[in-house]
């Protein structure tokens, strides 16, 4: 059997081989751990803050100031006044002792469309029996008594005209509904009667008319109540 020798240059040159491998090993680990290192800081400079970072950095927002304390005037310090109600209507007077007045109107004979009895006078409280007699002489005729508040002719004759057009105008006899009415008769055909009773109620200048449509504006008149 031969044995073999190595030189000193084969030997030498084994060496540096294993310390290339060694030292390409560590600088490929230095430049992995070098490129991963740049590349995580580079993800972490890119990606969005967190909300809470956001919500920490931002300025706090200024404390909603309280509201002013009222005024401790005498006229603040005061209760609030209730809102004013609405005058109620006037009480009825008391009943008035004595006879009732009697009052009877027709159409007056001159001018059918008008009445008779223009104006009348009562006492507040008193008793009042109107006897109304369609006695229309001419081309028959209905007629009413409808009896408003002071001031409220217009108003009625008005309601009055607006009711030709309802269907149930008639049927209703054209007495508008509404607080200006009082009293009043239904509508009356020619040659009929009603009696209308009532208190007077508080003073004052009651107008009554026909509401029958366009009748009003002449046949009307006043109670006038003391």
């Amino acid at each position: 059997m031969s044995a073999h020798s190595h030189s000193p240059s084969e030997e030498s040159g084994s060496i540096w081989k294993i310390l290339n491998v060694i030292i390409a090993f560590v600088v490929g680990g230095f430049t992995l751990f070098w490129g991963a290192t740049l590349l995580i800081g580079a993800r972490n400079a890119a990606a969005p803050k967190e909300p809470v970072a956001e919500v920490a950095t931002a300025p706090a927002a200024p404390a909603a100031e309280a509201p002013p304390a009222p005024a401790t005037t005498p006229a603040a310090a005061a209760p609030v006044a209730a809102a004013p109600v609405a005058a109620a209507a006037p009480a009825a007077p008391a009943p008035v002792a004595g006879p009732a007045a009697e009052i009877t109107i027709k159409p007056d004979t001159a001018n059918p469309l008008a009445y008779d009895l223009k104006e009348f006078n009562v006492k507040a409280g008193q008793k009042v029996k109107i006897t109304f007699n369609n006695t229309h002489p001419a081309v028959p005729q209905m007629h009413n008594i409808v009896i408003g508040t002071p001031g409220s002719k217009d108003k009625l004759m008005a309601l009055a005209m607006q009711m030709v057009a309802a269907p149930d105008g008639m049927a209703k006899g054209y007495i508008p509904e509404g607080p200006e009415v009082l009293f009043h008769t239904k509508l009356l055909q020619p040659n009929q009667t009603e009696v209308l009773e009532f208190t007077a109620p508080a003073a004052g200048d009651y107008p009554y008319l026909c509401t029958f449509p366009g009748h009003g504006a002449i046949m009307n008149g006043v109670m006038h109540v003391e």
